[in-house]
């Protein structure tokens, strides 16, 4: 049988000019995913309105385990705001692990040239005051250290210190403040700029750099939103200096409901569809959605990812449908062909240990599996490397390890007599 061309988009096969599961966030302008696809979150959407909507400024921390869609959350009010006449940086900014103060502020005043870029004669900038805030940039890309992405919206940006031509923090601070007045009195709107990804710096590194930037992101007529993971939210909680500002309490994102979620793969194959007078064909059943919604405990991008893996690597020369048996089979399947069969076998008892928890330590594998605690340490840095564990998180000298979520294919379960029923109902 001839395989189809592996090069050629599988979903024009069902009818879809894209891929529907994919993770990418919803962008406040373009994107992949179409922004009326976001659902639910009514409550906090209307919170972080109201302060958005509040002139004068503010700082907001958004915070949620890793994958429940915060960064969209953020994303879908800054571009209603957008189009309500605020500015605000097209790309949300990725905090880099080793920045200091000045790359921080950089960055900031990158992702801001980067959006006034693109805005050509629409920029709300002043050509001296554009001209100098492109200057800077100018001055960097000439050194040999340090590097600008324009395009990726800034999170690329360093200063060298001591060098001749690098601005002082004072002045960088002080530009901030002459580009955002300026921008505010063009628009007559406050400034949101969006920090994403908190938990990629160090909780030592974290909290020495909020601490010095407290005056900073009290800039007036700015609303700073921070992004992080529940990590994230502990470590700011515990810098008086900073949590005292922030302007509410911290916005919690929690994991969707499996019929919000639902509607969103509905909604996103609508808009993906080639054409409305071709009839798409949805991947997955029902009963495959949900066993994945109970495994990974509704978080949405651990399901689309799943799907996304079982769909491509299961459709050959024809549109199929997924139901919870075919998902189960096809996802093991690729767990021990691109994993477990590389593995030692007691690494591999050890890593099927690890995927029963949420997280483990490990010493409680050592009791569990019988096996010397300095043995268990080197398997898991073993199964580190090869991208099967990570560190969750650390409480003194105990590590606590999870598994990565492809590795939960293993525990994945198949209820034959449910399958049935739910097969019954949706054919």
């Amino acid at each position: 049988m001839l395989r189809r061309d592996e090069l050629e988009n599988t979903w024009e096969l069902y009818g879809l000019r894209e891929n529907p599961y994919s993770i990418q966030a919803i962008y406040v302008l373009g994107g992949i995913i179409p922004i009326e696809s976001f659902v639910g979150r009514e409550e906090q959407v209307s919170r972080l309105k109201r302060i958005v909507g509040s002139k004068g400024g503010s700082r907001t921390l958004v915070y949620g385990d890793i994958g429940v869609g915060k960064t969209s959350f953020v994303n879908v009010v800054r571009a209603q705001a957008y189009h309500r006449g605020f500015f605000t940086p097209f790309k949300e900014i990725i905090v880099v692990e080793n920045w200091e103060i000045d790359d921080f502020i950089a960055n900031t005043l990158s992702a801001i040239y980067a959006s006034c870029k693109l805005l050509g004669d629409k920029k709300p900038l002043q050509p001296k005051t554009y001209s100098k805030l492109e200057n800077l940039f100018e001055i960097a890309r000439e050194e040999k250290d340090v590097g600008v992405s324009v395009a990726g919206f800034g999170g690329n940006y360093s200063v060298r210190k001591n060098t001749h031509g690098s601005p002082s923090t004072m002045s960088l601070i002080a530009f901030f403040q002459e580009v955002i007045t300026e921008i505010n009195k063009h628009t007559g709107k406050d400034v949101i700029i969006h920090y994403n990804n908190l938990e990629l710096m160090p909780e030592k590194n974290l909290k020495r750099l909020f601490d010095n930037l407290r005056d900073f992101f009290q800039t007036p007529n700015v609303h700073f939103i921070f992004v992080g993971n529940l990590t994230v939210f502990s470590s700011m909680q515990s810098i008086p200096r900073f949590s005292s500002i922030l302007t509410d309490s911290p916005i919690k994102i929690e994991n969707l409901s499996i019929e919000e979620i639902k509607t969103i793969l509905k909604i996103r194959m609508e808009k993906m569809r080639i054409s409305e007078k071709i009839t798409y064909t949805v991947p997955h059943t029902d009963s495959s959605l949900q066993s994945l919604y109970e495994l990974y405990k509704g978080n949405i991008r651990n399901i689309l990812n799943s799907l996304s893996t079982a769909v491509l690597s299961k459709t050959t020369e024809r549109a199929i449908r997924l139901d919870e048996f075919s998902l189960c089979t096809t996802l093991r399947s690729i767990l021990e062909d691109r994993y477990l069969s590389n593995l030692p076998n007691r690494a591999r008892d050890v890593l099927l240990e690890v995927v029963k928890h949420d997280e483990i330590t490990n010493k409680s594998i050592s009791d569990k599996l019988h096996i010397a605690r300095s043995n268990v340490s080197g398997y898991l840095k073993d199964l580190e490397k090869e991208g099967c564990v990570h560190v969750r998180r650390k409480n003194g000298k105990d590590k606590f390890w999870s598994a990565q979520p492809q590795m939960k294919w293993y525990i994945l379960k198949f209820d034959e007599d449910r399958a049935k029923q739910r097969s019954l109902r949706e054919f």
